[in-house]
């Protein structure tokens, strides 16, 4: 078990003014053992984040450390594996489930040993061991992304990036993938970074919870705390969000708010002040006497705040959702 940590870490893409700040001076860190959920809307920065981590985007600024030291000095076995969105394009449709399973693993085993932990590994995400030699085209969407939790425990990470990986699934399937990180998790000790933009799922595997807004992280704190008493607007925006029950998980809106309804800000002109601003319904789009919204950056201050909420009226926001 290990920890992982971003220390501010940017994200940029394009030149001049092209640029787009996707990952604005993230500071995250997952404890080793423990699950972080880190929710969001599409497009807030969640997925670039992991990218970086893994090495698939290059961050413009900062750190990312595994233990203390920079993930990309790593030698050895890759300890930081990424399993992605959807289930039917991270699989390579011409190998057989054993063989992408048996090439993520560390070098130096004999062919009988790697197909005993093949076998291992498929019994460990509820697969039978027959699945070996089954071609991905003949699985269900929930069956490869088993297969691709399997691949990614092939390689014995130490941490796990779990991207949106139940939201291509029918909401049936989702459960029962959920039931297993979760399993998984407990029984491996393993420390996960789950993304998703949806806090319904986040809340079922989550001991800690960051919520990314515009390429910030604006609140982060233990799951049940920040679930039942939000301190920051777009938190507590999103839980008005979540389904109710007898709810589809792709049908959710708000129960009783619209601000949400608007897309966010472009990253190409982010807002001044507090990126949320124009669409909280605790700021200046309400109270107008409230300019230091659009006018200071809230990030400013942020450790000091119940949850590290980026918002300059942390304290006094005492929500309590039942």
């Amino acid at each position: 078990m290990k920890e992982l940590e971003f220390r501010d870490v940017t994200v940029r893409f394009g030149t001049g003014h092209g640029t787009v700040t996707a990952v604005d001076g993230v500071d995250l860190t997952v404890p080793a053992g423990s699950v972080v959920g880190l929710v969001g809307e599409s497009g807030s920065g969640k997925s670039t984040l992991a990218k970086a981590a893994v090495g698939l985007v290059p961050e413009s600024g900062g750190e990312i450390l595994l233990d203390g030291r920079p993930v990309r000095r790593t030698r050895g076995r890759r300890t930081l594996q990424m399993v992605f969105q959807d289930p039917y394009s991270s699989l390579n449709p011409r190998m057989s489930v054993g063989d992408s399973i048996a090439e993520a693993m560390p070098r130096g085993r004999g062919r009988k040993e790697r197909r005993a932990e093949v076998a291992r590994l498929l019994e460990l995400v509820e697969l039978d061991a027959s699945r070996a030699g089954s071609l991905p085209g003949g699985l269900s969407g929930g069956q490869r992304q088993r297969v691709a939790l399997a691949r990614a425990l092939a390689a014995e990470p130490e941490v796990i990036l779990a991207d949106e990986i139940t939201s291509a699934l029918d909401v049936s399937v989702q459960g029962a993938v959920l039931n297993l990180v979760r399993d998984l998790q407990r029984r491996l000790g393993l420390s996960i970074l789950f993304i998703s933009h949806n806090l319904s799922v986040v809340r079922y595997v989550s001991d800690l919870i960051a919520v990314m807004y515009l390429g910030r992280i604006v609140e982060f704190g233990p799951a049940a705390e920040v679930l039942s008493a939000p301190r920051h607007p777009y938190t507590q925006t999103l839980l008005d969000a979540a389904p109710r029950v007898g709810t589809s998980l792709d049908d959710a809106v708000p129960a009783d708010r619209s601000e949400l309804d608007g897309e966010p800000p472009s990253p190409h002109d982010p807002p001044s002040g507090c990126a949320f601003h124009r669409r909280c319904p605790y700021g200046p789009l309400v109270l107008p006497e409230r300019t230091i919204c659009a006018e200071d950056d809230p990030m400013t201050g942020a450790d000091t705040r119940p949850h590290r909420a980026a918002c300059h009226f942390a304290a006094d926001l005492e929500v309590s959702i039942p």
